[in-house]
């Protein structure tokens, strides 16, 4: 047998193998992938490279070591906090949880950010007031309100040289915390002229604020002169990266909270009943005045969806909209006020919404 036919045999040969180890591989995956889990399997290393299911995804390369440090702070907490197993616990460990979290952030950012603080009640809701030890007369007649996590409020009130109100709103029912919002900007309006008020918002206290927005139309009240709209998360359903970075986002990620009950979007084919605000950020339409707003997300925020698609409809309504996404950042990155990246958030979210004040 010449050369040249032993060659062709060969050839054939491993076509016809390479042909049904494709075939068998393929059917191998369609069912596998017909059974896959959602979320694959995580594992995390102390240098925070995560193994995420078949993936090795290294710690993005231009993110400061600070930042490095506070992502696996958070998963080394989450993780090693004594969750338990059953999913009737979870809810009370989980609100233990993140109210530690918040306090450890809070005394952190006193530190770094020293403020004046002042227990109060805003329109009969309980407040915190943090009031920078310098006001430069341009800001006196300003005032801006913050949702959910203190930390941010320290850091914005210290940097941006304004005062700032963090609201401490009732989580449950959603109803009571949009009444107890209304119930506190209405207090602020016979004292402050409503574009000399600023209102930013964290995680569900973007939510809350994005639905107030909306709401604020039907309640016969104006809207604030600017708002910061940062990792809303409303809609667990709303686009690609709920999906893609669960695994890699430090706060929301599945595998983190296994006792956690499973997320249920909104049925937004339901309508909400009349007179209720928005049910998430995204339902219903942008209404003629809506203030300039700030957006802020990471590349592996799960929410970081929800805010390009808010993003997207402001500007289509004709809003004044700057959307910033920082590297490697997971959801409610700025919380954490020791890393550069929160500095710099916050230090943009303040000079935004400063900036259009008054006007």
């Amino acid at each position: 047998m010449t050369n040249t036919k032993q060659r062709a045999i060969l050839l054939a040969a491993a076509t016809t193998l390479m042909a049904a180890l494709i075939v068998a591989r393929a059917a191998q995956d369609n069912g596998n992938l017909s059974q896959a889990p959602i979320a694959p399997k995580v594992q995390v290393d102390p240098d925070a490279t995560a193994h995420f299911g078949p993936r090795t995804i290294p710690f993005a390369r231009y993110v400061s070591r600070e930042s490095r440090d506070a992502y696996m702070a958070l998963i080394n907490s989450d993780l090693n906090t004594g969750q338990p197993s059953d999913p009737k616990e979870y809810g009370a460990w989980s609100t233990k949880h993140v109210q530690e979290l918040f306090a450890r952030e809070k005394a952190t950012a006193l530190k770094l950010y020293p403020v004046d603080e002042e227990e109060s009640k805003v329109g009969g809701v309980n407040a915190t007031i943090y009031t920078p030890k310098t006001i430069p007369q341009k800001n006196r007649n300003k005032i801006m309100m913050e949702f959910e996590v203190d930390s941010s409020a320290v850091a914005v009130a210290n940097l941006a040289q304004v005062r700032v109100i963090a609201l401490h709103y009732g989580m449950n029912p959603s109803m009571e915390a949009h009444r107890e919002l209304v119930a506190a900007y209405s207090e602020l309006l016979k004292t402050y002229k409503p574009g000399n008020i600023g209102m930013f918002g964290i995680s569900g206290g973007c939510s809350l604020l994005q639905t107030t927005l909306l709401w604020l139309p039907e309640q016969k009240l104006p809207f604030p002169g600017a708002v910061g709209l940062l990792s809303c998360a409303g809609a667990g359903d709303a686009g690609d990266t709920w999906y893609l970075e669960d695994g890699v986002d430090a706060i929301q990620s599945t595998y983190l909270f296994p006792a956690r009950p499973p997320r249920r979007p909104v049925d937004l084919s339901v309508p909400r009943k009349a007179g209720d605000p928005p049910r998430t950020p995204l339902e219903g339409a942008i209404p003629k005045g809506y203030p300039p707003a700030y957006l802020l997300a990471g590349t592996r925020d799960m929410s970081l969806s929800e805010i390009v698609l808010l993003h997207r409809k402001l500007r289509n309504a004709g809003v004044e909209a700057d959307l910033n996404v920082f590297e490697g950042m997971w959801h409610g990155f700025d919380d954490d006020t020791e890393t550069p990246e929160s500095r710099e958030a916050l230090t943009d979210l303040g000079r935004f919404i400063s900036a259009h004040l008054g006007k």
